[in-house]
């Protein structure tokens, strides 16, 4: 039986009930709780409970009274509440090696424009490149350098908190550079920089599977192997913003060369680029996630087998990180995810073994809801944290 399978159904429904009031708050505006709950038939409580929520998490805010009364309305005056920020826009960056995808969104995660290009981040201008296909989104955008504050940037490493320095195996071109400030200066917009599997997981939590949760493990596998760790509700970064690379975590010792010098690193066994060379033995043609996909929804048995053997050695490390941590929910996503729920499948079944029994009873380990567009939507919710703490 799965961990929590009658958890899993409650978060899901949170999750759908918090959407529903940030689509009714985008729509009108401003917007009294009674009226919510009259317009999602959903009880007072419930609506009172989302919205101290969201307002904990600094999505929403109150409207005084004085402008309640001044709706016209007789009798006491009732309080509105409106997504912060008002109709403030959020330009969000998810940077890979050869393609960088681009998206602007509204502060209750709607996408207003989202775009893809291939830039090269090892070429010596990628810079200069990303900041021109920036600056080409905001312009397409109607009104958008009056709308459009806050610029915010996945990456696929480490940024180094207080310096902002990426340090990374997969954008070597960025290595002790900090492109936060030449973004900023070559956007006019203000820059924050994440690592992408800390914004997977801040989005998630705002907008899909562990929306609303406290303390959450969101695990993204792709080229590499990270995890962003969301704990009493606040974003865990770690040293340096070193946290989160389980993908070197060791587990063989003598396995192969790992891109980051050691051996027997986690990714060397079960990234994406180790599934798909473990696959072409017996499927010789396969050689993007998307191939990975459509065979593992076709029901192909080869697929699946190397799909849930990853799931199996990356579900072991995951339930020693539960022993410790203890949290609510473990979120599995990324490009090999992208066949289904065999690789959370995967991980649901190691942690139930590996973890202590009462700490796994508590534990929902659910598939991420949000697919490619997780740390674009994290970067909404990072803007709205940045807002609410200015």
């Amino acid at each position: 039986m799965p961990i929590l399978s009658g958890s899993r159904g409650l978060s899901a429904l949170r999750s759908s009930n918090r959407r529903r009031l940030l689509e009714l708050l985008r729509e009108h505006g401003e917007i009294s709780r009674a009226d919510l709950a009259r317009l999602t038939d959903l009880s007072s409580t419930t609506v009172s409970s989302l919205i101290a929520e969201l307002s904990d998490e600094g999505m929403v805010t109150e409207v005084d009274r004085h402008r309640a009364a001044r709706t016209g309305r007789t009798g006491r005056p009732g309080r509105l509440v409106q997504l912060v920020g008002g109709r403030g826009l959020v330009a969000g960056l998810d940077i890979g090696r050869e393609q960088v995808r681009a998206a602007v969104c509204d502060l209750g995660g709607e996408v207003i424009a989202e775009q893809s290009r291939h830039i090269d981040v090892e070429a010596a201008d990628s810079l200069q490149l990303i900041s021109a296909f920036v600056n080409e989104l905001v312009d397409a955008t109607p009104d958008g350098r009056a709308r459009i504050a806050r610029l915010v940037v996945a990456v696929p490493g480490v940024v180094e908190t207080g310096s902002g320095f990426v340090s990374s195996v997969w954008v070597p071109n960025w290595q002790q550079q900090a492109p936060g400030p030449v973004l900023a200066e070559a956007t006019g917009l203000e820059t924050f920089v994440e690592n992408d599997a800390d914004l997977c997981a801040l989005g998630e939590r705002a907008f899909g599977a562990s929306a609303g949760l406290s303390d959450v493990l969101h695990v993204v596998v792709s080229s590499g192997i990270g995890i962003g760790m969301v704990l009493a509700g606040r974003l865990y970064r770690g040293n340096s913003g070193g946290a989160g690379e389980l993908g070197h975590v060791q587990v063989a010792d003598l396995g192969d060369l790992c891109l980051c010098g050691n051996r027997g690193c986690l990714e060397t066994l079960a990234s994406l680029e180790a599934v798909l060379t473990a696959l072409r033995v017996v499927r010789p043609d396969v050689r993007t996630s998307a191939d990975l996909a459509e065979l593992v929804n076709a029901g192909d048995r080869a697929a699946i087998r190397v799909v849930t053997d990853a799931g199996a050695v990356i579900g072991k490390e995951v339930a020693a990180l539960c022993n410790v941590l203890a949290p609510q929910a473990v979120v599995v996503g990324g490009e090999l995810a992208g066949g289904g729920t065999h690789l959370a499948d995967a991980v649901r079944d190691a942690v139930e073994r590996y973890t202590k029994p009462r700490t796994a009873s508590r534990i929902a380990v659910l598939p991420a809801e949000l697919g490619a567009r997780a740390s674009l939507l994290g970067t909404v919710a990072l803007a709205m944290e940045a807002e609410s703490t200015a």
